[in-house]
């Protein structure tokens, strides 16, 4: 049968599934195969793989088809030896950057010694390539051997192993993403939906096996690139790029609508990013007109319950000098918030508003700068940026119901511990039991801030905690 014969029937028979380059092995054997491929895929990169005894098998081919090889890849190595199919496929995927989806390179694995069709299956297994072969027909010819008959070639693209396997990469991607480690399930995740997400194949190309396969793949890919944006989103949070982490969880919520009660605290979490985004950018830098913003609940209680959920990752991480840095800012923005109420800004401290509605604080506050430091000469009202327990200090002697009959030593003393850490000011770790006693005391200001404020605090941890997979 002449070659252009086999060619319109391999044509007729072959729906062009999308590939945009193929890789082949240079083999005598499979010369037609190979010219079917070329004659017939749409392609921007041809590469072939060949041994020193078979350079000459792209010139073969290219003057079957009426064309020149000059535009394939024909990399200068004898790739009978496996590592040498190794480096070719992967400079091959370095070189042919435009192809930016792996799975649209197909590599045929029709021909060639059995260590390059070895070599070349592994190695598209790991880059994600798509492996094809040419299957045929045999029987009896016209001299009466038995052999391959021409005109029944047809192309074939096995089912994704990944159907089968993914399920495994994906369990280490749930494992990160329970253990926290949000980039690196959502890297998993996209490379699984990826690998899923093979170049189609025609219908009627498809047997019906193969078709529910295709179809399982499809959902698998669906659910891993939903979890892959959930994963991203809490992954912007964790490092608190909060207009990213709005961006992508609203793009989560989109892509897989979730069942009502998480889709309702997912909807509140967005809220709450969005609140974060205007709440930050209104109190930083903005000196005194910081103070409203501060001194409103509704603002503050999200940002501080990011740091609170954030502070319990760390922990759950045996992160705990982290985990101290973090709590120490809620309890400095606790005292931040209450002080905001009474018009006082600690970054830019102006006690005017304060001491019309207490007359006696200077005199108050050097009362509980007597109690807390016996011996040492009290300090005037501050006129300047001041820190954690002076904020608390202000607090007790302006009669804030957040430290009422509450021993604000232990404030001092839990700060000393996180100053001792070498993440502030000190050269060593903070131990568990350490970070324990830290955390009780952050637990305790917490409780009485929600008492103060009639508020629920279960809720708002609620909308700060990050929802496991579904």
């Amino acid at each position: 049968m002449e070659f252009s014969e086999e060619l319109r029937r391999f044509q007729e028979r072959t729906a062009d599934p999308g590939f945009e380059g193929l890789i082949l092995l240079g083999t005598e054997r499979h010369n037609i195969t190979a010219a079917l491929l070329l004659g017939t895929l749409k392609l921007r990169r041809v590469a072939f793989l060949t041994t020193p005894e078979t350079r000459a098998f792209p010139q073969f081919i290219a003057e079957l088809l009426g064309r020149t090889p000059e535009r394939w890849d024909l990399p200068e190595a004898d790739h009978s030896v496996t590592l040498k199919v190794y480096r070719a496929v992967k400079l091959l995927r370095e070189q042919w950057v435009e192809i930016e989806d792996p799975a649209r390179i197909a590599v045929d694995v029709t021909g060639g010694l059995k260590p390059m069709s070895v070599g070349l299956e592994k190695a598209a297994h790991l880059l994600g390539l798509t492996t094809i072969y040419v299957q045929s027909n045999y029987g009896p010819l016209p001299d009466g051997r038995r052999g391959l008959l021409p005109g029944t070639q047809r192309l074939v693209v096995p089912p994704n192993p990944y159907i089968e396997f993914g399920d495994l990469q994906a369990s280490e991607a749930r494992r990160l993403f329970a253990a926290h480690d949000y980039t690196g399930a959502a890297r998993l995740f996209d490379t699984q939906a990826s690998r899923l997400q093979s170049a189609p194949v025609a219908a009627d190309q498809l047997t019906a096996e193969d078709a529910q396969l295709a179809a399982e793949a499809a959902a698998l890919a669906a659910r891993y690139a939903a979890s892959a944006k959930l994963a991203k989103a809490y992954a912007h949070w964790d490092s608190f790029d909060l207009p990213s982490a709005e961006t992508a969880l609203h793009d989560y919520l989109a892509a897989v609508p979730p069942e009502s009660d998480r889709a309702a605290l997912l909807t509140a979490q967005v809220a709450d990013l969005a609140t974060l985004t205007r709440v930050t950018g209104h109190a930083a830098g903005k000196g005194r007109d910081a103070l409203a913003t501060l001194a409103d609940p509704d603002a503050v209680l999200p940002l501080l319950g990011s740091l609170y959920a954030n502070a319990l990752r760390r922990t759950a991480q045996g992160r705990y000098d982290s985990a101290a840095l973090l709590c120490y800012r809620c309890l400095e923005l606790c005292s931040q918030h209450r002080l905001a109420g009474w018009g006082i800004l600690s970054e830019q401290p102006d006690l005017r508003a304060a001491r019309a509605r207490v007359p006696t604080l200077a005199q108050r506050y050097e009362a509980v700068q007597r109690r807390q430091f016996p011996g040492r000469r009290p300090y005037p009202l501050p006129d300047r940026s001041f820190g954690l327990f002076v904020g608390y200090m202000l607090l007790e002697a302006l009669g804030d119901t957040l430290v009422t009959g509450y021993p604000i030593a232990q404030i001092r003393e839990g700060a000393q511990l996180r100053n001792q850490s070498i993440f502030a000011h000190g050269y060593r770790l903070i131990t568990d039991v350490e970070y324990a006693q830290f955390a009780a005391l952050v637990e305790q200001l917490l409780d009485r801030l929600f008492a103060v404020l009639a508020r629920d605090r279960a809720a708002w941890a609620a909308r700060s905690t990050f929802l496991p997979l579904e």
